[in-house]
């Protein structure tokens, strides 16, 4: 408990950490609420909706499909809210919330590398509910985000085909989310907003085109809104965004009757996508935080996605080396194994498939108007690949960008194969409904595979609960907090941002993680950005978490804080040392008591 906030990871460790049989009620639970998604998947092939039969409408009844699918995905995923830090940024988003309550104003308290505001905001919602801003709270909040993108998904699909068939392309990616435990996909990433909004912006698009909206500039406007975001919650994500923003403007062009109809459509949508940017110039003015933005962010991002980033050591690396980092992960990340597989299969022989079949149909039939989604998947999942190659970094969760675009794929496929199979000359209909019933099979198949690799293997984080609940508090954190309490402010040189989470002091400069960026070109920007944050802020402490234990930097000969000398200067005029634990240096400001 701090300052009276429930501390989510702790409740849930100091209440399950005794109890015996955890694991086994774990997978009856998922098993359980498992089998009651795949029934409502099938119930309106088993139960055809009729206006008279009650059971029939609720099993039919959108919210009550999504009710399950939300349970099974929480049943499955809440071990992973028990671990400590799985990764650096998320440590550094959650310390970089934890500061933003008390100086909310982005780009002078927090920087957050080539992450914007909109990643790291939404951490702070749950202190707004009595909540402590830790691990658990943020993994929360990224599951709402990977939830609401599958919502949106569901009802994407929804309204270009069948709901049965909807209901059934989306259970491969419904499984694949719950049954994820690969630590770069249970963390909180960079990837949950923006795969949250792009998703809406698809749901925008297919509603459009369906024509279900009674005001669609309004609807547009709202686009252009959500796809104007995309660029401040990360940059990775503009490329998809784009694919989305051209596949609007395909289906504006074709569906304007009048070319006055269509201008102001356009500007509509423009409208919306510069009004966020619009309001980040105005809020740059207000702060006099340009300086801080145009060079934190813009062109951190563009060193960063115009080379290999990868820790600073911005290294040229071909585009065909970094395809074959974007296979290999794809082959060697188990979790999503399974989806990627199946979205191959639809690539390779499922969508030529369809494209032959179209093209063969007599003049005279009827043709799929939805058709264009099939160019449309594609293109949106080409886009998403791009922004997983182009850093050429081989982290797991950059592949968070393909699962929404391989679930709009695959339901795609699915929808479009009853179409086309319904209109088709070429085979009798009993081989018809055998080849769709084949591929639904196929679909839902893989889902029970991979549900059963998965519930017959151990849960890392569930297994290790014991172990998490005694080391909650490193004998670090332990250490720092005898010099300060949690409130006060902390500046870390090194790459240990999970000490300002574990300890509850707030970070006394912008740069969470900070180290020898030895190739980095804006490094001197950098270090004198630190070395006047640290000087304004009195910081009480300062720690040099540069050890062999520790993540990234770990000599102290070559990335220790005194071999920087403006960073030596004013640790020197104004800290001295006070402790050292596991190689790690604590330095307490001059008027410390001690």
């Amino acid at each position: 408990m701090v300052d009276n906030q429930i501390d989510l990871r702790w409740w849930l460790l100091s209440n399950l950490a005794s109890i015996p049989s955890l694991s086994i009620i774990y997978r009856i639970s998922v098993i359980f609420t498992f089998i009651i998604l795949i029934f409502l998947a099938f119930s309106p092939l088993i139960f055809p909706r009729t206006p008279t039969s009650k059971l029939q409408n609720f099993l039919s009844s959108n919210l009550i499909f999504i009710i399950s699918l939300v349970t099974f995905i929480l049943a499955a995923r809440w071990p992973g809210f028990l671990s400590p830090m799985l990764d650096p940024d998320e440590g550094l988003f959650i310390a970089g919330a934890i500061k933003l309550l008390k100086d909310p104003v982005f780009w002078r308290a927090v920087d957050a590398g080539s992450s914007g505001p909109l990643n790291v905001y939404p951490l702070t919602l749950p202190a707004f509910f009595g909540f402590r801003i830790e691990y658990a709270s943020s993994r929360v909040i990224g599951l709402i985000m990977i939830i609401a993108a599958i919502v949106c998904l569901y009802y994407a699909l929804s309204t270009l085909y069948d709901k049965t068939l909807s209901r059934l392309a989306i259970v491969p990616l419904v499984t694949t989310v719950a049954l994820m435990k690969e630590s770069g996909y249970v963390h909180y990433t960079s990837e949950h907003f923006s795969i949250a909004i792009l998703s809406v912006a698809l749901l925008i698009v297919c509603k459009y085109h369906a024509g279900n909206s009674s005001n669609p500039n309004r609807l547009i406007f709202a686009l252009g809104f959500i796809i104007g975001l995309t660029p401040f919650s990360k940059m990775q994500s503009v490329p998809i965004a784009f694919s989305i923003a051209c596949i609007f403007l395909h289906i504006l062009w074709l569906k304007s009757s009048a070319r006055g109809k269509f201008i102001r459509s356009l500007a509509a949508f423009f409208l919306g996508g510069i009004l966020f940017s619009a309001l980040v110039v105005l809020y740059l003015i207000i702060f006099s935080i340009y300086d801080a933005f145009w060079t934190s962010y813009i062109q951190q991002n563009l060193l960063i996605y115009s080379s290999n980033g990868l820790g600073g050591n911005l290294t040229q690396v071909t585009f065909l080396a970094k395809i074959n980092i974007f296979l290999d992960m794809l082959v060697r990340v188990q979790d999503t194994q399974m989806l990627f597989l199946l979205t191959a299969i639809a690539l390779i022989v499922g969508i030529p498939f369809l494209i032959i079949k179209r093209f063969s149909l007599s003049p005279h039939q009827e043709k799929p108007n939805t058709f264009c989604f099939v160019y449309y998947s594609l293109v949106i999942l080409a886009a998403s690949s791009y922004s997983v190659i182009r850093p050429g970094n081989s982290f797991p969760h950059y592949l968070l960008f393909l699962i929404i675009p391989s679930g709009f794929l695959l339901g795609v496929f699915l929808g479009e194969l009853a179409k086309v199979l319904q209109v088709s000359k070429f085979t009798r209909s009993h081989l018809k409904f055998s080849l769709l019933t084949g591929v639904i099979f196929l679909t839902v198949a893989s889902s029970f595979l991979q549900f059963t690799i998965t519930i017959i293997s151990d849960n890392f984080y569930l297994d290790n609960r014991r172990r998490f609940a005694k080391n909650y508090l490193s004998p670090i954190a332990k250490t720092i907090l005898n010099y300060a309490s949690p409130g006060e402010s902390m500046a870390v040189w090194g790459s240990a941002p999970q000490l300002y989470v574990d300890t509850g002091l707030i970070q006394a400069t912008r740069a969470g993680v900070m180290g020898s960026w030895k190739y980095f070109p804006l490094q001197q920007y950098f270090f004198k950005q630190y070395a006047d944050d640290l000087i304004n802020s009195n910081a009480k402490l300062f720690v040099d978490a540069v050890a062999p234990r520790m993540i990234g930097f770990k000599d102290r000969e070559t990335q220790g804080h005194e071999v920087f000398p403006e960073i030596a200067r004013v640790i020197k005029e104004n800290y001295r040392l006070v402790d050292e634990v596991q190689g790690v240096r604590i330095y307490g400001s001059s008027e410390l008591t001690l």
